[in-house]
């Protein structure tokens, strides 16, 4: 399934693709763009569409070293691995530029290998990376995964990028690990805060920083104005 939203600016209007690794329709994901893009259009795909619940049941039951949330569309949750869910993230990132998308973007800040689809493709966990090299100086960050199950993976991940991590997880939609986890991170030597998961939005970002006292980066905000200066929204 499918969702977008288009606001007119002009002459001009260009479309992104979002192919998220979940089933059905995400409202955040799609608003986060359409404000950060402004006429751009936007348009959602989820890596999960598609498929009946015994085969998502199926690749759930897969051992995960590199396990990702996702989100069906009756609101459960399978964890999946990475490796699993990047062929069909790929899938849906070339049905997007069939559709006309001038760019795509990857709504998950796993380590998702390279999509060769003739446009270009944000990768969430690679812009936080970066972002986060030039800001933290001596490169001593926490990092926030979705996920208990995740936080291994994310740190081997992390550490190969050059940085010491102090590790915690959050999910979005439980208020007492996002609280537990913004204590844990309130130790004045992390020079910055990731949360490493695109069902943060700026308003949890905000929060956080506020929880913790450290400076925030939340991966959905930030790849959406990253896309928006790229595209000219």
């Amino acid at each position: 399934m499918a969702t977008s939203t288009t606001v007119n600016r002009g002459e001009y209007l260009a479309m992104i693709g979002l192919v998220t690794t979940d089933q059905g329709p995400n409202a955040e994901f799609v608003e986060a763009f359409r404000v950060a893009m402004g006429g751009v259009d936007v348009q959602l795909v989820g890596a999960l569409d598609g498929l009946s619940l015994d085969e998502i049941d199926a690749l759930a039951a897969h051992p995960s070293p590199y396990p990702i949330q996702t989100i069906l569309a009756d609101g459960s949750t399978r964890d999946i691995d990475l490796s699993l869910l990047a062929p069909l993230v790929d899938a849906g990132a070339r049905e997007m530029v069939e559709r006309g998308a001038g760019a795509i973007a990857v709504a998950c800040a796993g380590n998702f290998p390279d999509i060769d689809c003739g446009v270009p493709v944000f990768y969430p966990g690679r812009l936080l990376a970066g972002i986060a090299s030039a800001i933290a100086a001596n490169r001593r960050i926490g990092v926030v995964s979705p996920i208990e199950s995740q936080m291994e993976s994310a740190r081997k991940n992390w550490e190969r990028d050059g940085f010491s991590v102090a590790m915690t997880y959050a999910s979005a939609f439980k208020r007492d690990e996002f609280e537990t986890a913004a204590r844990v991170m309130s130790d004045p030597a992390l020079e910055l805060v990731v949360l490493d998961c695109m069902d943060h939005t700026a308003a949890d970002r905000d929060e956080f920083a506020r929880l913790c006292g450290r400076p925030v980066l939340a991966a959905l905000p930030l790849t959406a104005q990253v896309a928006s200066e790229i595209m000219g929204g």
